[in-house]
């Protein structure tokens, strides 16, 4: 498996882990001839083959990687290069600031009619050059489609993509997701574009009502009698496309282009934009604001996902609010090897009442008032987030928030949950250590991590700070925590809304 700063066929440095699909690691790169960030694919190849099945998978993964980067459109990750190294491929691709359509569903629930049919249409357009360059997907799901942070939709993950020309030579397989894909080819049919239109149904659906289609009644082979009963669930004014797009018969199935001509009257002005909160409790509206504060750095989908770099709107940060001196900076950076040493800081400050000091040179992302900082090499992370208090006790937040978190990660083991002394405003945190993957879409599969959320109440606000490294690497960031920790300014309490 690959390492942080890895020099790849001597051009692509590996930058950090951004997470484990079926197929190998996925990494945030830098080509170092052209000077701009990539997506690096790193093939992991099954133990469990024997040397002629591995060389043949090797060879399948170039040629479909080739295949891939035949498509160029907006909606396509692009494929750049595929290198080769030590007897297999890397794939290098176009870095997709985004998270996967799955997340978007997972964190925000069912979407819009008219978010769900910008979606749908976006990737029917991508679809569209995909097979009129005769090439069929296979794998259509919300995980492989991405949402950009500036409203891109991206259809991802054509390492399984299939040449038309390449399909008679190959077994028919079935390779695609449950839930997601076509009856005929659950029924052991080749590839063909009206499967990947059946795929985009099902995500269609998925979308609006939350699940795939037929996930609780008899599968993709439902009846005519059960896909009426099903369809019922999903919006009216999507009915007649999800009907002529889930139809059983590939040879009845609605074509892209009817497909395209009934979405367009349902997209309107502002797509992209995630809707607005609705009610819910107090209690419910904070917890999800802590939980989302730990899981807020950029999820996987798909072949390539980066969180964006975004530009700090402070000045630098050297000098104390309240002092000339400065008592953020600090040492150079220290090598992985080096002894525990403080991080140079920088003031940031977000314009919603608090200020904060974060390691120069980490990258930010900004999502939903969430902020996250990251180390370039992945080993340490920082998050913020503000949330209302409800009136509730930051230890019991923390208790229930460790009750659903801990559950998703490996080798889980609490250090501490507790208040701790401050000289002014209430402070809990929590501390533990686990292994990855996790909550956190960054996380490593294998590799154990240490993490540290810290509550602190003003008035009716909590500030969450989360902070995570490897396990190996806590000692050496420690003094750079207890300054982001020492120097952070809470907001002012505010009146609930």
């Amino acid at each position: 498996m690959g390492t942080p700063g890895q020099l790849v066929v001597k051009r692509y440095r590996l930058v950090r882990a951004l997470g484990q699909g079926g197929m190998g690691m996925v990494w945030e790169g830098h080509d170092t001839l052209l000077d701009r960030p990539v997506a690096v694919k790193e093939v992991l190849v099954p133990h469990r083959l024997d040397s002629r099945q591995q060389l043949q998978m090797l060879q399948r993964t170039s040629r479909e990687a080739r295949t891939a980067a035949r498509l160029t459109h907006r909606n396509i990750v692009s494929v750049f290069d595929v290198a080769e190294e030590d007897g297999r491929p890397w794939i290098i691709m176009e870095l997709v600031p985004s998270r996967s359509l799955d997340r978007v569903i997972g964190s925000e629930g069912p979407l819009s009619v008219a978010r769900a049919a910008t979606i749908a249409r976006e990737i029917l357009a991508a679809l569209s050059v995909a097979h009129t360059a005769g090439v069929v997907h296979r794998d259509v799901k919300p995980a492989n489609i991405l949402i950009g942070y500036d409203g891109r939709v991206v259809l991802s993950d054509f390492g399984i993509a299939t040449s038309l020309g390449e399909i008679s030579t190959q077994r028919s397989g079935t390779v695609g997701s449950p839930g997601f894909l076509a009856p005929e080819r659950a029924a052991g049919a080749p590839a063909a574009p009206a499967a990947d239109l059946w795929s985009l149904g099902a995500t269609l659906f998925a979308t609006v009502v939350g699940r795939p289609p037929f996930e609780n009644t008899m599968g993709p082979l439902a009846s005519l009698l059960t896909q009426d009963t099903e369809l019922a669930k999903a919006p009216a004014a999507l009915r007649p496309v999800l009907t002529g797009l889930l139809a059983k018969d590939p040879a009845k199935r609605m074509s892209a282009s009817e497909a395209e001509r009934l979405l367009t009257p349902l997209v309107s002005a502002g797509t992209g934009a995630p809707p607005a909160p609705t009610g819910g409790a107090s209690r419910t509206r904070l917890l999800a604001g802590v939980a989302a504060a730990a899981v807020v750095a950029g999820a996987i989908g798909g072949w390539a996902v980066l969180r964006p770099t975004v530009t700090a709107s402070a000045g630098p940060i050297g000098v104390s609010p309240s002092t000339s001196g400065s008592p953020l900076a600090a040492t150079p950076v220290a090598s992985p090897s080096a002894a525990p040493r403080r991080l140079r800081l920088k003031w940031y400050d977000a314009g919603q009442g608090w200020k904060a000091g974060v390691p120069r040179g980490w990258q930010l992302t900004i999502r939903q008032n969430h902020f996250t900082w990251a180390d370039r090499t992945g080993i340490a992370y920082l998050g913020l987030k503000v949330v209302d208090s409800g009136g509730r006790d930051p230890v019991d937040v923390l208790r229930e928030v460790e009750t659903s978190l801990s559950t998703s990660v490996r080798k889980y083991r609490k250090i501490r949950l507790e208040k701790v002394p401050a000289k002014r405003d209430v402070v809990a945190e929590w501390e533990s250590t686990w292994t990855g993957p996790g909550y956190h879409s960054w996380a490593v599969e294998g590799v154990p991590y240490h993490e540290l959320q810290r509550m602190i109440v003003t008035g009716n606000r909590i500030s969450v700070i989360d902070w995570v490294t490897t396990t190996t690497q806590w000692n050496r960031f420690k003094p750079t925590l207890d300054a982001i920790s020492k120097y952070y300014r809470p907001p002012a309490s505010t009146t609930p809304r």
